[in-house]
């Protein structure tokens, strides 16, 4: 019993360590929040002009200015996004070793009880 419950942990935590991994290599190696910082860096001296030119940010004219510009506040929306989804891979990453360790000794285990003892003769 105790192999084919470890033998089951061990696959559907190795199952779930992998899908972690996977999801934290690929929101590592992701441009969507760095891109989007980089654009609203370029758009911020587009923002000054438009405040400048139209005043207050309330105004149609501002409006109409910074149609389409990436702000600050989507640069941070973005990264607290990625920071989040880092984290939903972080967490399957340590279940799944997790699980896949009890796992690995539960077949130990149950390959250590299945020996049979060497009978001496006396």
């Amino acid at each position: 019993m105790k192999l084919v419950l470890g033998i089951i942990l061990l696959l559907g935590g190795g199952l779930v360590l992998l899908i972690g991994v996977i999801v934290c290599i690929a929101t590592l190696t992701s441009n969507y929040a760095t891109s989007t910082c980089e654009q609203a860096e370029k758009d911020r001296e587009a923002f000054s002009e438009a405040s400048a030119k139209c005043g207050s940010p309330t105004t149609d004219c501002y409006k109409r200015e910074t149609i389409g510009l990436t702000t600050e506040a989507d640069c941070e929306a973005k990264t607290a996004y990625m920071n989040k989804q880092l984290i939903m891979g972080i967490v399957p990453v340590v279940l799944g070793a997790f699980v896949g360790f009890i796992g690995a000794v539960l077949i130990t285990l149950g390959i250590i009880g299945r020996r049979k003892k060497v009978a001496v003769p006396v």
